[in-house]
C-alpha cells in the first residue's frame, strides 16, 4: 500500500473543514460555503445570445415548427426538457417536436433525421462542431441556435452558436443545461415570461450528472438552489425509487451515485421506446399507464414518472449484468495477448464489446489493472479508404498521470482525444497504433502505475475519535465533483478476534472495532487473499487474542442503520502485521 499526504496538507484533526477545503484548492472558504446571487453572471456576457433569444421569439410569434435535438446523456436530456417545457409554457399551442438518439451519438450524426418543415432547430448541449451538417440545414430554410458548453475551436456560420467556451463569459465549469437555463432568462427577460426560475432542478441535475467541477461558485450556488426545491416530476420519483440507497439524503453525491447512473443506463441501453417515454416523463406529458405488479392479479394506475423511475432501474441492473460479462470478456483478451505487459492497456475490442459500454468497461478495467484503459473499436473505412479505430481511454483513481487526454494528444498520433482529463473518446488511425504503444511506453518507462492513495490526514490510531469522523461526515453535502471526499491514513490499529466479525452473505466483508467506538470496515474482499480473514479463521488461541496492527487508507463517515449512528472507517486499502 503506498499513500502520501496531500501537499500542503495542514493534517490538522481539530480543523477537519479548513484542512480539507484547502487541500481542494479552495481559497475563499466562506464564499464556497455560502454561494449567493452575487457569485451569478449575466446572461449578456454569452456571445450571441441576443441573437439566438430574437430569433426563438420570431418563430414563437409565428407558430412555427419547432425541433429540439435530445443529446444522448442526462445533461442532454434536461437541456432538451428545459427547452421544450418553457416553450410550451410560452404557449401552449406550439408545434414542438423532437428527435432521440439510436445509440451513443452526438449532435447532428447520421442517424438524426430533422423534418423538412422544421423552421427553427435548438440543440441543447451539442452541435458546435457540426458546421457542414448545419450548412446543409441552413440551405434549406432552417434557423439553428445551438446551446452548447464543448470545446470548440472552428466557426459555425450557419447557426446562432451561444457557447461559454467560445467567449469572454467566465464560468467555464458550466454545462448544457446551464447555458439553456442562461438563455431562458434571456428570453424571459426579452418576452415579460417566467420560465427559467422553476427549472433550476433540472439544471442543477445536469450538471451533477456532467460532472461539473463544483468548486466554481456561480455553478455551485445554481446546484445548491435546484437541490434545495425539486419540482421536476420525474426527479421526485427518481428519488422515492432509489430512497434506500440514498438513506434520505438528497446531496450532490446522492445524485451522482444514485440518480445520474440509472437515468445513464436508460439513455445507453434503452430501446427507442423506453427512451422516448423517459424523455415525455421529463416534458412531464402526465400520461398514466395499467401495472401489475409481479405476484399480484389486480392492475394499479402507474403514472409515467413511476414508470420511468422503474424502467431506469431495470435498465441499470441490466447494464450491470451486461458490464459484468464484458468486463470478463476484455479481462479474457488482455490475458491471451498480455496486453497488460505494456504502461496502457490498449485492446482492440471489436466484436467484442458493446459500443454503447464501452467507457464503462474502460474504466472497470482501468481500476483492475492500475493502468490507463484505451478500449478500440474498428471503424467503417473512410472514403479514401483508410482504416481508423475508434474508442473510449479511461484512466483509474490515483494515477500518476493527471491527465490521460493531455498525454495521448502529446504523442501527436491521434486523431482527435475529446472529452474530460481521465475519460474520453479518441479516434486514431489503425496505422498508428502500435507506434503509439510504442510512444507511451517510452513516455512511461520510469513511471510507477501502483496506485498512490492520496490522503488529507495521516495519523496514528490514539489520534481518531468519534469526534474526528463526524466533523467530516458533517461536511457530506459539500462533495462533488472538484471536491472529493477525504481519505485518511490511519496507523497502528490493534485488531483482535473478539471485536472482529466476517460478515456478508458470500462472507467477504470483515468489520473490526477499534476502542469501543470506531469501526473499520472493508467490503468485498478476496477470501482467500485477504489477510484478517486468514488471520481471524486461523487463529487458535483465546478468543480475546491479539491477532496483529493495521495500517488503512480509508472514508471516515457515520453509517445510519435504522437510525442508530456508528462512526466508522470504510477501509479501501490496508497493511497487516501479524502480531
Amino acid at each position: 500500500m503506498r499513500y502520501k499526504l496531500i501537499e500542503g496538507s495542514l493534517n490538522d484533526e481539530r480543523n477537519v473543514e479548513v484542512t480539507i477545503l484547502r487541500n481542494r484548492g479552495i481559497k475563499n472558504i466562506n464564499r464556497f460555503l455560502a454561494p449567493g446571487e452575487s457569485d451569478t453572471y449575466s446572461y449578456s456576457m454569452l456571445d450571441n445570445i441576443d441573437e439566438a433569444v430574437k430569433c426563438a421569439e420570431k418563430h414563437i410569434q409565428n407558430k412555427d415548427r419547432i425541433h429540439i435535438l435530445i443529446d444522448c446523456d442526462v445533461d442532454g436530456y434536461a437541456a432538451g426538457s428545459m427547452v421544450y417545457r418553457a416553450f410550451k409554457k410560452i404557449d401552449p399551442n406550439l408545434n414542438i417536436t423532437y428527435s432521440l438518439h439510436t445509440k451513443k451519438q452526438h449532435g447532428l450524426s447520421k442517424d438524426i433525421t430533422i423534418p423538412d418543415d422544421c423552421k427553427l432547430l435548438i440543440i441543447p448541449d451539442a452541435g458546435s462542431n457540426d458546421v457542414e451538417q448545419c450548412r446543409e440545414l441552413k440551405d434549406k430554410g432552417m434557423d439553428i441556435i445551438i446551446l452548447d458548453h464543448h470545446i470548440c475551436d472552428i466557426e459555425n456560420d450557419y447557426a446562432i452558436v451561444v457557447n461559454n467556451q467560445m467567449c469572454r463569459y467566465p464560468n467555464k465549469n458550466f454545462c448544457g443545461a446551464g447555458i439553456v437555463y442562461k438563455f431562458l432568462e434571456a428570453l424571459d427577460e426579452e418576452l415579460w415570461e417566467d420560465t427559467a426560475s422553476g427549472m433550476l432542478d433540472m439544471c442543477a441535475l445536469a450538471n451533477i450528472s456532467d460532472v461539473m467541477d463544483m468548486r466554481e461558485p456561480e455553478t455551485r450556488y445554481y446546484v445548491l438552489r435546484g437541490l434545495a426545491k425539486i419540482r421536476s416530476k420525474l426527479f421526485k420519483a427518481l428519488i422515492d425509487k432509489q430512497s434506500y440507497s440514498m438513506n434520505g439524503i438528497v446531496n450532490i453525491t446522492s445524485v451522482q451515485f444514485y440518480i445520474t447512473p440509472v437515468l445513464n443506463a436508460m439513455i445507453r441501453i434503452g430501446d427507442q421506446d423506453e427512451k422516448d417515454l423517459l424523455f415525455r416523463a421529463f416534458i412531464e406529458t402526465d400520461e398514466v399507464f395499467k401495472y401489475k405488479k409481479r405476484g399480484e392479479t389486480e392492475e394499479v394506475d402507474e403514472s409515467i414518472y413511476d414508470r420511468a423511475a422503474r424502467l431506469c432501474s431495470n435498465a441499470k441492473a441490466r447494464q450491470t449484468k451486461e458490464v459484468t460479462k464484458e468486463v470478463t470478456e476484455v479481462e479474457r483478451l488482455i490475458s491471451d495477448k498480455r496486453l497488460d505487459e505494456n504502461k496502457a492497456i490498449f485492446a482492440n475490442v471489436t466484436g467484442i464489446l458493446g459500443e454503447t459500454l464501452t467507457g464503462l468497461v474502460a474504466i472497470k478495467i482501468a481500476e483492475k489493472y492500475n493502468l490507463p484503459t484505451l478500449l478500440l473499436r474498428r471503424q467503417a473505412p473512410r472514403e479514401n479508404g483508410e482504416l481508423f479505430y475508434g474508442g473510449s481511454c479511461r484512466n483509474f483513481d490515483n494515477s500518476p498521470i493527471e491527465s490521460l487526454k493531455k498525454e495521448l494528444l502529446n504523442t501527436g498520433l491521434f486523431e482527435f482525444v475529446q472529452g474530460h482529463d481521465n475519460a474520453a473518446g479518441f479516434s486514431i488511425a489503425r496505422d498508428n497504433v502500435q507506434a503509439a504503444i510504442s510512444c507511451i511506453n517510452n513516455n512511461w518507462k520510469d513511471i510507477d502505475f501502483q496506485a498512490i492513495w492520496q490522503v488529507d490526514f495521516d495519523k496514528n490510531a490514539e489520534d481518531i475519535d468519534v469526534a474526528f469522523v463526524k466533523a467530516i461526515d458533517d461536511m457530506k453535502d459539500m462533495f462533488g465533483q472538484g471536491v472529493k471526499e477525504p481519505l485518511v491514513h490511519i496507523s497502528h490499529i490493534p485488531v483482535y478476534k473478539e471485536s472482529t466479525m466476517i460478515m456478508g452473505k458470500n462472507l467477504n466483508t470483515w468489520k473490526t472495532i477499534y476502542n469501543d467506538e470506531l469501526a473499520f470496515v472493508m467490503f468485498s474482499v478476496d477470501r482467500d487473499k485477504d489477510q484478517i480473514i486468514q488471520e481471524y479463521e486461523n487463529e487458535e488461541e483465546t478468543f480475546d487474542s491479539l491477532l496483529g496492527y493495521m495500517d488503512v487508507v480509508g472514508k471516515a463517515t457515520l453509517n445510519n442503520y435504522k437510525g442508530i449512528l456508528t462512526p466508522q472507517i470504510i477501509v479501501k486499502d490496508y497493511e497487516f502485521t501479524k502480531a
